[in-house]
């Protein structure tokens, strides 16, 4: 999964600022205009309403042609269809999409504010002067801890789809998580991504950006369970694996540490026969086949490929076909004494002969 680039910091003046909210007011009448938004909605709503901003934000990527004349670009004055290009008000449409999301996102943090009842000396003034009273007055509380986590979470908010996301980034993630984790929020574009990312400590997810480098927004946005996994790891390991695997090493990676056991007693050269089955094969079934040497386990790896092909995934998740299947099979492998391109051959045919029965025996599994 591609993983988006927040784009470039901006710092509008006065003038930059009221031409943008004018040209916003402006779609806004032309989508109006042509029955596409609630004839009601203000420029308001729109600034402080998710839901309504994020709904004007697809309104305007699946309708850019109709406000061609309004959203052009700076040099030239041709309509913009990218994100990037300066427009005539000096700045992107990122870069505007950015400054409308964040303004939401404030808005969204400060209603969400508890409330709180303190005692204050409230001065009036009254026809006889100032009068001093103590008074019990109710106002949004503030929390240092909680300012600073709004605060650095609100700059890494820039996109319209995570207008959604603004309760489980704040309720979900603490603020030394958001600090380790710092731009690549934007890697985390579910609730379940978020949700994994906060049962990490911020040391686990610290040691594991350190290893994982430039991977670190990619295994967020696939697969962060692998958090768990790369920080048990060395980062030798992470590396062999990561190569071995390519991006199905998140999968490998997020697999529980009873796995993690059994590889631990993995030559490299036999991690490389078994390849991507690493990232489904039930540990149990992982034992059985350890039980030969580097040149059958070849054997077994290509006659289970060849017989089951992309079955194969769900055959070998099942803990019991070790056992129940493959244990004789290897058994009968330990004690020929072959040369590897015949048993290669015999065991491919044997594998493939061996179909109809898994098939039975899966069938009975579900009884």
């Amino acid at each position: 999964m591609a993983v988006p680039t927040l784009p470039p910091p901006v710092e509008i003046d006065t003038d930059t600022k009221k031409a943008v909210i004018e040209g916003l007011k402006k779609v806004l009448t032309a989508f109006q205009q042509a029955g596409l938004v609630d004839g009601a909605t203000t420029y308001q709503q729109i600034i402080s309403n998710p839901a309504v901003l994020q709904s004007f934000i697809r309104t305007f990527q699946d309708q850019r042609a109709l406000v061609d004349d309004i959203v052009r670009a700076k040099s030239g004055g041709e309509p913009v269809r990218d994100e990037a290009t300066p427009l005539i008000c000096g700045i992107s449409l990122a870069q505007i999409q950015q400054l409308l999301v964040r303004t939401c996102a404030k808005k969204v943090f400060e209603a969400g504010k508890p409330m709180e009842t303190v005692t204050e000396t409230i001065t009036k003034k009254s026809m006889f002067g100032l009068i001093k009273k103590i008074e019990q007055v109710e106002r949004q509380s503030v929390d240092p801890v909680e300012e600073r986590k709004v605060r650095e979470l609100t700059r890494y908010i820039a996109f319209g789809w995570q207008l959604s996301l603004l309760d489980a980034y704040r309720s979900m993630l603490s603020y030394p998580q958001i600090m380790e984790i710092g731009e690549d929020i934007v890697a985390l574009q579910s609730i379940e991504n978020i949700e994994a990312v906060s049962r990490f400590d911020p040391g686990q997810l610290k040691k594991v950006k350190t290893a994982v480098g430039a991977d670190f927004g990619a295994i967020l946005a696939d697969r962060p369970q692998a958090i768990n996994g790369i920080s048990v790891w060395n980062r030798e390991m992470y590396e062999f694996y990561r190569k071995t695997l390519g991006d199905k090493a998140w999968a490998f990676f997020a697999r529980d540490s009873a796995f993690f056991n059994v590889c631990a007693a993995l030559d490299k050269p036999v991690a490389k026969i078994f390849g991507e089955m690493l990232c489904y094969i039930a540990a149990e079934n992982l034992t059985e086949i350890q039980r030969l040497n580097i040149d059958k386990v070849e054997v077994v790896v290509h006659g289970l490929t060849s017989a089951f092909g992309n079955r194969l995934p769900h055959i070998l998740a099942i803990p019991s076909f070790g056992k129940d299947i493959l244990r004789k099979m290897v058994d009968n492998l330990i004690h020929m004494q072959q040369e590897k391109d015949k048993l290669m051959f015999s065991f491919a045919l044997s594998f493939k002969a061996m179909v109809p029965a898994v098939d039975e025996w899966m069938a009975n599994l579900k009884h």
